[in-house]
């Protein structure tokens, strides 16, 4: 078994299938920044324009002008903080997140199948793998 081509193979689906559900109802076509984007908004929590900008390392105009985007199609929401007034929290719209719930079911059937086939021990290990390959990700330096 070759394991980079069955991680390859891995994320490819996931993101194909990413792309399907997020273009299924929506009225314009979403790219994959878009898709990208309000996956990164779905999964952060307190999503702040700054704090996207510093986990993508890009310009805080950058972000906020995708954000714009995002926000005038009806796709993300932004709130003013409580607590700090000059904070604005972003969180994906509802039809976004049916379309997310959507998108968990490929998961919940995969845990559920994984956990159907291997021991507790197994599932444990295979755990450790897939928190190890996700950290090298975010050890990744851009030039």
């Amino acid at each position: 078994m070759d394991i980079r081509a069955c991680l390859n193979r891995c994320y490819q689906n996931m993101t194909i299938c990413d792309l399907r559900l997020m273009n299924e109802d929506a009225e314009e076509k979403l790219s994959h920044h878009s898709v990208m984007f309000l996956e990164l908004i779905s999964c952060q929590e307190s999503c702040t324009v700054s704090s996207l900008s510093e986990l993508l390392h890009i310009s805080k105009p950058a972000v906020t002008k995708k954000v714009n985007e995002l926000i005038r199609r009806g796709l993300v929401v932004k709130t003013q903080s409580e607590e700090d007034r000059r904070v604005f929290y972003l969180r994906v719209s509802d039809p976004v997140e049916a379309v997310n719930a959507r998108y968990d079911r490929p998961f919940a059937r995969a845990a559920r199948t994984l956990e159907e086939e291997f021991t507790p021990e197994e599932l444990a290990t295979f755990c450790q793998i897939l928190d190890r390959f996700s950290t090298e990700f975010m050890k990744e330096e851009l030039p």
